[in-house]
Order: structure tokens, then C-alpha cells, then sequence
């Protein structure tokens, strides 16, 4: 529900407590801003591009976060009540990082109350909700991003709940009643003139009494009280900018425009839309369902749903069972087993992987064109969905930073059938603001087949760690063969602690969907030794 009192510096934060927070905030940023730097300067020592356009890239990179941060420093200053007086502090590149010697932060509810202030004064003077920002302030504390989305939505009813609540207070404390009367008079000539000033129209219904009565009662004036009411005024805007264009004529128009060539790729939402501050994008590895009506991934559903039971690959599953080790299995494969498993999987296979890349580039574009709005996006895939990911990312680090550092959050890739090369997964640890997570499993005996059958000379993400810094890796040990994904990607995202997983959610997926995998997919000691004893029929050695 939309509350302006949400959205204002607590008044119980003297102005110590409000220095502690900001000195805290401001430490943390520099080592925020240092890391991120650390990983343009890594893509741009493995590159192998002109000196001169990576050089480029990285002092382009740097000059944008370095705008965000001042940015977001400064509104901190302000929702802080610029503790001390005079300008904002400046960043610098030997600003202290260390915390270790500040007082304790003030209560939490404080904290997140004034941070709240912080990410609201943030979005709607930018009219853009940075991934940094939300990645930086998520790790300082946790947020109120209803309360913000809620305000943005209905600015009218978030001034009315607040003066109702600021009614009752006056009404039980005359004192702070005749406070409120005489910072009111002031306030109402500080938020009116800016809201006049800066919006025309839109200033009207919110000025006088309501806003007034309700900052000055709060004890909020000069600079925040302006900055606060002009983003009131100017909600519909920053709305309209921020969520996006999904769901309109335009929004169609532009996916038509970019998906001439691959006629599978669709955005659909999992549950009803909702318009919230940040969005998360799920990619599919491969559909088994007669509603997903994608042609490529159905056919490469049938094709390892078939590679599973074939016995070729049962042996392959035996010899693991035994052996353990990926290196002395393929020396027992004859050439006759190979031909019959490429038989069956190796066309679908590189026709989806295929697919999946060309889809990965238009949904760079999409991304980039801000389909889904100023807001930071979560990207989430498994198998080929992680290969569209990948894909995405690189595209979007093809391009200038100024227009890319803001956009994507967190990314969370699970046996991704994409090389460890440094120098792209580097490229793409640059454009994630947040975290990039290799999801693996070392014993995916089926991706490790699909990678030998593909001629790749090089390690499989999905199958070990990514040795790049800023990637971490997940050991999904659980996952043993790789149609197994998509029935354990809850636990996994649950593994590596992904915000906003359903833990029902999650034990209905392993029910519903990783029972029914694993019954198919699993093999024990008796079986193992029933399939070895049949290798004749394999043309084995």
C-alpha cells in the first residue's frame, strides 16, 4: 500500500545516527565501485581487441559507474540531511573501504526506512532503476520496493494515508502539533515552488496542506522535502518510463521486428504481470509439454528423451557408475556406439544450439532496447536457455557501456553448454552488476556426450567452474544427467540462495517433474553390471 511516511527520513535518527549510515554507505560504495571497475580491467587485459576500442570500453565503464555512484551518493547526502553540512563527499579512487572501525548501524527498520528514501529520490530524478543500484543497496540491507512502486503508482493516495496517520499523531500530541504548524508554512513554500517549477499541471493536486503538513511533521525539509515532492509530482512519468512497454502495439511491433529469423523465441509471463521495480526472465532449455509449442525444443525433447533410453547412452550411464571418470569412458566407446548416439541426438541438438544463439542475440537487443522497462532484470536459464543467456550478454557488451551498465542484475546459469573462455565470460562478468552464477554438475554424463559430439576442445561451463573473478560457481552435484535440470532448477536457485524463491514452489517442481526424470534416468549397481554384461551389442571393444 502507497504511504508517504514510508518514503521519509525517520525522524528518530538524530543527526549522529545519520552520519553513521552515510560514512557506512559510503565506504561500501567505494568497494562496490572498485570491484566492478576490477572486472572491466580483467576483460580488458584478456581481450584481443584494437587497443585502443578496449581502452575505450573500460574508461567509458568507468566513467559510468562512477556517474551512477556520485549519484546515489549524493542522494544519500540528502536523505541523510547532509550530516555535517557542506557538499556531498567525492568518491575518489583511495576513498577508505573499510568499516571495521565505524559505529554499529542504527536499529534495521531505520536503516531501511532511510535507504527506501535513498532508492526513491534515485529513481525518480533518473527515471531509471539502475542494476547497480539495486544490486549495491540489496547488499547493504533489504529494501521496501513495494512501498516505492506503490507510491510511484498512486502518488495521491500515498500523500492522503500519510496525512491521515499524521492527523491522528497531531491529534495525540498537541505539542507536535504546533511544530507542525510552523515548519508546515515553510515546507509548503519549498515543495510547492518545485513542484510548480519542475512539473506545470501535475503540481497541483499534491501541493498545499498534504504534502506540507506531512513533511513537516516528519521533520523534512530543504533539499529533501524538494526533491521528494518533485518526484511525487512527476510519478506518472517516471512510471511510464520505468515499467516499460511490454504487453503494447509497440512492444509487439518491436519483437516482430527482431524475430524475423527465429520464429520460436516469445516472452510470456509464468503468472499474471505485475509492476514491480525489478523483473526477473526465465529461458527454457528445452520444452516436453504439448502446449509449449516451440518447434525446436519440442524436437530436442523427443531427441533426448530417446538418447536416455537408448543403449548406448545406458551403457555410457553404467561405465559412469563404475569408473566415475569422464576421460576413461570415451576410450571404450567404439566408433559404431558414437555413430548411433550421433544418430539420434546430434541434428536436433546443433539445430536448437543454433537456434538458441540467434535467439540469444535478439534478446540482447530487446534487452537493450528496454522492452521491459528502466529496471534491473534477473536472467535465469538452463541447458540451451543458458546458451540464449550467454548470447544476450555478449551482444550487450558489444555495446558502448553508457548504454548497457545499468541494465541486467543478477544472472544464474545452470548447465550451460557454453566454453569456459576467459575472455567471454569475462565480457560478460562486466555487464552483470550483480551476481553471475555457473550452475554445474560435474557428472551431466549426457552434456558431457552432447559437448564431445560437438568437436569442443575446450571445458564445458556446465559441466566444471569457470576460473574468472566475480563468476561463482555451484556445485549442483545432485544433477547427474542433464534432462534432470528442469525438474531440480528450483533447488538449485534455492542453492545459491536466490531472493524470491517459493520454497512450495520448489518442493512441487521436485515432485511433479524430477520424480518422474529420475525414474527414468536412474540407474543402480545391478543395472549397471545387467548393461555392461550386454556390450557386445554395442560393437564395443
Amino acid at each position: 500500500m502507497s504511504d508517504l511516511i514510508k518514503l521519509t527520513p525517520p525522524k528518530e535518527l538524530d543527526q549522529d545516527a545519520c552520519l553513521t549510515i552515510f560514512q557506512h554507505l559510503f565506504r561500501r560504495l567505494a568497494a562496490y565501485r572498485n570491484t566492478v571497475e576490477l572486472y572491466a580491467l580483467a576483460e580488458y587485459n584478456l581481450s584481443i581487441s584494437p587497443e585502443e576500442m578496449k581502452a575505450c570500453v573500460r574508461d567509458e565503464f568507468g566513467e559510468e559507474v562512477n556517474r551512477w555512484a556520485h549519484e546515489l551518493l549524493k542522494h544519500a547526502w540528502i536523505a541523510c540531511h547532509e550530516p555535517g553540512g557542506g557538499k556531498t563527499p567525492i568518491l575518489d579512487p583511495l576513498s577508505d573501504t573499510s568499516t571495521s572501525d565505524l559505529p554499529s548501524l542504527p536499529p534495521q527498520k531505520y536503516v531501511t526506512q532511510l535507504l527506501n528514501v535513498v532508492l526513491f529520490l534515485q529513481v525518480t530524478s533518473s527515471k531509471v532503476y539502475s542494476a547497480h543500484t539495486r544490486s549495491f543497496l540489496f547488499s547493504f540491507i533489504s529494501l521496501n520496493e513495494d512501498a516505492v512502486s506503490a507510491t510511484l503508482k498512486d502518488p495521491k493516495h500515498a500523500v492522503e494515508e500519510a496525512e491521515r496517520k499524521t492527523s491522528q499523531a497531531k491529534a495525540d500530541y498537541a505539542e507536535k502539533g504546533k511544530t507542525l504548524r510552523r515548519f508546515g508554512i515553510g515546507l509548503g513554500a519549498v515543495a510547492g515552488g518545485v513542484l510548480i517549477g519542475v512539473t506545470g499541471g501535475l503540481a497541483a493536486p499534491l501541493v498545499g496542506a498534504g504534502v506540507s503538513a506531512v513533511f513537516g511533521f516528519l521533520g523534512v525539509g530543504g533539499t529533501a522535502a524538494g526533491l521528494l515532492a518533485s518526484g511525487l509530482a512527476s510519478s506518472s512519468v517516471v512510471c511510464g518510463a520505468l515499467f516499460g512497454v511490454y504487453g503494447s502495439k509497440r512492444s509487439a511491433e518491436m519483437i516482430e521486428r527482431y524475430t524475423k529469423e527465429v520464429q520460436d523465441l516469445a516472452i510470456l509471463p509464468v503468472r499474471e504481470p505485475q509492476q514491480t521495480l525489478a523483473v526477473r526472465l526465465c529461458v527454457t532449455g528445452w520444452l516436453d509439454s504439448p502446449e509449449d509449442e516451440v518447434e525446436a525444443l519440442q524436437q530436442l525433447s523427443n531427441a533426448l528423451s530417446a538418447l536416455i533410453k537408448a543403449q548406448a547412452m545406458k551403457y555410457v550411464k553404467a561405465e559412469i557408475i563404475k569408473r566415475t571418470v569422464f576421460a576413461s569412458l570415451w576410450a571404450a566407446l567404439s566408433p559404431t556406439a558414437w555413430l548411433k548416439i550421433a544418430q539420434i541426438i546430434d541434428n536436433p541438438w546443433m539445430t536448437a544450439k543454433s537456434l538458441a544463439t540467434k535467439a540469444g542475440r535478439v534478446l540482447g537487443m530487446l534487452l537493450h532496447q528496454r522492452i521491459l522497462g528502466n529496471r534491473p532484470v534477473t536472467l535465469v536459464g538452463y541447458s540451451l536457455g543458458s546458451v540464449v543467456i550467454f548470447e544476450a550478454l555478449q551482444y550487450l557488451a558489444s555495446l558502448p557501456p553508457s548504454e548497457t551498465a545499468d541494465l541486467i542484475e543478477d544472472v544464474y546459469l545452470f548447465g550451460a553448454p557454453v566454453p569456459t573462455d576467459e575472455r567471454t565470460w569475462t565480457a560478460a562478468r562486466r555487464v552483470v552488476a550483480g551476481r553471475l552464477v555457473n550452475g554445474y554438475g560435474s557428472q551431466d554424463y549426457i552434456l558431457a556426450v552432447l559437448s564431445r559430439l560437438s568437436n569442443v576442445s575446450w571445458g564445458v561451463a556446465g559441466l566444471g567452474p569457470v576460473s574468472v573473478k566475480g563468476v561463482e560457481n555451484i556445485a549442483c552435484d545432485q544433477v547427474d544427467g542433464h534432462l534432470k535440470w528442469r525438474g531440480m532448477i528450483g533447488q538449485c536457485l534455492a542453492q545459491c540462495a536466490a531472493p524470491g524463491i517459493v520454497s512450495t514452489e520448489v518442493e512441487k517442481q521436485l515432485e511433479q517433474r524430477a520424480v518422474k526424470i529420475g525414474q527414468e534416468m536412474d540407474m543402480d549397481e545391478k543395472d549397471a553390471d545387467q548393461v555392461l554384461a550386454q556390450k557386445q551389442t554395442l560393437a564395443l571393444p
